[in-house]
């Protein structure tokens, strides 16, 4: 599969490339700045862009089978609707938090909405626009996130509130269930919790 990746660099992208490649997939990294990736051998491509800037996202999306943003947000996905939608792209899968839905457990989701207010609306934003865009979307909500080793499993549930696993995830576990979700049909229209295992 001809995967884009968007937020190629980032803390998560970063697992979702290495992983990809290893999974035989053509990726193509996107990313502000390039230069931050240091082994380019396993890449099919790599295009330097900014994720809300609709020319160079409608260059890096020809051509490809789907789309994965690493990084979410509404204007993100406002490109990526457009772009995606003019070169006859389906398949999208955006990252979002756990706690863009959830009311459990009360404190800890209070004290996030708390903080982190503005992100978690403007997330908020982007899975709606996503949900009516008529693309196949998945949408993939993770917990809190670490850079541990991963354990090669994860917790999956389609609910608001988390029906098990652990409240953190290393990121090499959610890029792993972030190229199960692309290539998995069943998961298109859904929006998936991804927690740590137990």
């Amino acid at each position: 599969m001809k995967i884009l990746v968007i937020g190629a660099t980032g803390r998560t992208g970063k697992h979702v490339l290495t992983q990809g490649a290893g999974r035989g997939h053509e990726i193509t990294a996107f990313a502000r700045r390039p230069e931050l990736l240091t082994d380019r051998s396993r890449l099919a491509d790599v295009r330097q862009g900014d994720a809300h800037d609709l020319e160079a996202v409608r260059a890096a999306v020809q051509g490809q089978d789907a789309v994965l943003a690493a990084v979410g947000g509404s204007g993100i996905a406002s490109t990526l609707i457009t772009a995606m939608r003019e070169a006859g792209v389906r398949r999208v899968v955006m990252t979002s938090s756990r706690s863009v839905p959830a009311t459990r457990p009360r404190l800890p989701v209070t004290l996030a909405w708390l903080f982190f207010r503005e992100v978690y609306v403007d997330l908020a934003r982007a899975e709606g626009m996503l949900q009516v865009s008529g693309l196949d979307w998945t949408i993939a909500r993770a917990t809190m996130l670490n850079d541990k080793p991963p354990a090669g499993r994860v917790h999956l549930d389609f609910e608001a509130n988390a029906t098990g696993g652990a409240m953190q995830l290393s990121r090499a576990d959610y890029a792993m269930a972030l190229l199960d979700a692309v290539e998995d049909p069943a998961l298109i229209g859904k929006a998936l919790g991804i927690c740590g295992p137990k």
